[in-house]
């Protein structure tokens, strides 16, 4: 029934058409686009019909009809008559006003319309329509929202659905990309931007797998940021079975039009010769492309330049460099994204791109047989941006590995690492100032993560890290201290806390928006409890506060009725955490305070808020600005002191820091947290971390 759309230059009309060209019938008319719900008041919906350019469509007719199963499924709510289209072919309603459904709805486009509004197609509410009053349907769009959230139907023979796109959310508008193509499958959709990039007075949010709300023009994907070589492993110990080439780019960017090619560069070879191909595609949740391992010795232990390059059009054996004077004379390629080069200080050998890694390149005499971005992602274009991979193969299952200073792990997949006192040695710890300025540097910019997508997200993170290590097939809750067998999204047990409440600074899960989703804050709880913690700051209580118990588990908690006890403790402004877990939830607030302090990601460019640690209630405040406060910070300081770093805690965060690239400084060196927030011993390590037990000085400090 419906076709493609491209318009050539001389338009072949396919029916008879009188002046204007107006049109009865045909198959060239599509709901191109369409936006039912986006932040605010939904004030700026519409719908956008593509077909001929300057047709008349009066004999179409857009209707609407509701799916919830609680609000009269089949019921016509509303229908819009067609008008003309511009010179490019577009038609749309205009702005409504709260006129189309936020859940299960279903968008029609038919000829001949007869029926009238609040007319029930389906009488029996068994998701058939009974009725259809109209001569034909010319296209069609379905919405559906989660059972879980509002079970309902769909009338139409596919439909955009919660996770279809990998994000588990309901759709609020969708817009064909590319412009008009339609194969009847929600492939043909991209999902608009819900914070309302391209309409008059909102910001917008634009990130992957994002379409720009266009009404009346062309629709128009996010454009991802070109990728970068990420980590490239060469030599390892032992057959090199188990070489890989890396790239970083966005979350669910597909680069697939990019391709890597490496040149051989060694003057016993044939310099210029292109000796492998590989084409990208589809980066992980982690932002992460990996060719996997290669073919052993896809990758020679010599010199040579690696390209990360657009619309290639050569072949493997292709000589770019014939006369082996280290200048290409062909360049099949429209652009180069990124290059890095490994010189092995062959005599005459040859590189085509920069920086280069050789012997000596980071203070170490030999060439490297693999290297890692020491931020994945960050390129400045110089060797400092490079780490060299460990040869014995640290990281990669089966290998010894011997990971040395100045060295990082392999982590095809993953977020680039480096041995623990590395990450920290750019640290000034002589005075808070110094401290916390150095410090947010060195933990600022890690990967997002999307909070729940089909890949690598939140859950997929959070559940491995939360693991009971009592049993390895659950998870241990924080509050509850509950052990819940691991069940990811959808699971009716737990719920992820955070513990810096979302309502303080950052409330909306958007691709710009890092500390929604940071899982160093971030912890499976017992739904209940996650409730009734709410965004109560972190308090201490007392006996008069409700009592919310914990369970036995890891040779901790249980026992109820004696304040404090075991328990979590709760009033309506405070929750007091239970004693075997309330250092790992002050340790989490912490580290938000120091990680975001305004100013933007050094890779995405986004801006992020000002979370600030404060003793006054007053400035506690729901927000979306900043700064942004949440405490109490004499409490959490208090909090830190009486329950240390545990084994638990420690894991948790070493599989975060896998994922994120990033660490929980108050883990590593607890002792920094009084430099930090109270200004007090500063400079010096202690062996558990902290200097007597004594906080009476922790309080009234701010940030």
């Amino acid at each position: 029934m419906h076709r493609s759309i491209s318009w050539p230059a001389s338009l072949t009309v396919l029916f008879f058409c009188i002046a204007v060209f107006v049109c009865t019938t045909g198959s060239s008319q599509v709901i191109n686009e369409y936006l039912a719900n986006h932040t605010g008041t939904d004030d700026h919906e519409y719908i956008e019909i593509f077909g001929q350019p300057s047709t008349s469509y009066a004999s179409l007719t857009i209707i609407q009809i509701e799916g919830d199963i609680a609000d009269n499924p089949g019921n016509l709510d509303s229908a819009i008559a067609v008008g003309s289209t511009d010179g490019d072919g577009y038609w749309w309603t205009g702005f409504l006003d709260n006129e189309l459904h936020n859940d299960n709805s279903s968008l029609l486009l038919v000829d001949g319309f007869s029926g009238t509004v609040g007319q029930d197609l389906d009488a029996d509410d068994d998701g058939i329509l009974d009725v259809t009053p109209w001569t034909q349907r010319i296209d069609e769009v379905g919405i559906k929202a989660q059972d879980s959230v509002e079970p309902g139907f769909v009338y139409t023979s596919f439909d955009l659905y919660p996770g279809t796109d990998g994000v588990w959310f309901t759709w609020g508008g969708g817009s064909r990309i590319p412009n008009g193509v339609d194969t009847d499958t929600e492939d043909d959709w991209v999902r608009n931007d819900w914070n309302g990039e391209g309409l008059p007075g909102f910001t917008g949010t634009l990130g992957p797998q994002e379409a720009v709300n266009t009404p009346g023009a062309e629709n128009q994907a996010y454009t991802p940021r070109a990728p970068v070589i990420n980590e490239v492993v060469i030599d390892h110990v032992g057959p090199d079975d188990h070489e890989y080439i890396e790239v970083f780019g966005e979350g669910f960017a597909d680069y697939s039009t990019h391709h890597i090619v490496v040149l051989d560069g060694s003057a016993s070879g044939d310099p210029g010769t292109i000796d492998l191909v590989v084409q990208p595609g589809l980066v992980n949740g982690g932002s992460n492309w990996s060719t996997g391992f290669l073919p052993p010795d896809s990758l020679q232990n010599q010199s040579q330049t690696i390209l990360l390059v657009t619309d290639f059009s050569g072949s493997e054996g292709d000589d770019l460099d014939s006369n082996d004077d280290g200048i290409l004379e062909t360049t099949p390629w429209s652009g180069i994204d990124d290059e890095i080069a490994f010189d092995n200080g062959g005599l005459g050998d040859l590189t085509y791109g920069s920086p280069v890694l050789n012997g000596g390149f980071d203070g170490l005499p030999s060439a490297p047989g693999g290297a890692s971005r020491a931020t994945s992602g960050f390129d400045s274009d110089t060797v400092s941006d490079w780490v060299r991979n460990d040869f014995d193969g640290a990281g990669l299952g089966g290998f010894p590995g011997d990971l040395g200073p100045m060295e990082a792990f392999n982590t095809p997949g993953l977020a680039n690492r480096r041995l623990i006192e590395d990450y920290y040695a750019t640290v000034v710890t002589g005075d808070s100032v110094a401290l916390r300025t150095t410090l947010h540097d060195v933990i600022d910019d890690h990967i997002r993560h999307s909070y729940s997508a089909d890949v690598t997200d939140t859950w997929d993170i959070l559940d491995p890290a939360s693991e009971d290590p009592n049993e390895p097939l659950n998870i241990l809750d924080v509050y509850k201290n509950a052990s819940y067998p691991k069940a990811g999204a959808g699971n009716s047990n737990y719920d992820r806390e955070h513990t810096w409440p979302k309502s303080y600074g950052f409330s909306s899960d958007s691709y710009t928006n890092s500390p929604y989703t940071d899982c160093h804050h971030l912890f499976p709880a017992d739904g209940s409890y996650n409730q009734a913690r709410s965004n109560k700051p972190f308090e201490t209580c007392d006996a008069a506060c409700a009592e919310w118990t914990t369970d036995v588990n890891n040779n901790s908690g249980g026992g109820s009725g004696v304040y404090p006890g075991n328990s979590n403790w709760t009033d309506s402004s405070r929750w007091e955490t239970w004693n075997g877990r309330r250092g790992d939830v002050a340790r989490a607030v912490m580290y938000m305070a120091v990680r975001y302090e305004a100013g933007t990601h050094g890779v995405t460019g986004f801006t992020e808020p000002d979370l600030v640690l404060t003793d006054d209630a007053g400035l506690i405040q729901t927000t979306s600005s900043s700064p942004a406060y949440m405490g109490l910070l004499s409490t959490i300081l208090a909090w830190h002191a009486e329950d240390p770093v545990d084994d638990l805690e420690r894991r948790r965060a070493d599989v975060v820091w896998s994922h994120q690239g990033n660490r929980n400084p108050f883990i590593d060196h607890p002792e920094w947290a009084e430099c930090i927030f109270v200004g007090n011993s500063c400079g010096g390590i202690f062996a558990d971390g902290f200097e007597s037990g004594d906080t009476g000085a922790w309080s009234s400090a701010e940030r």
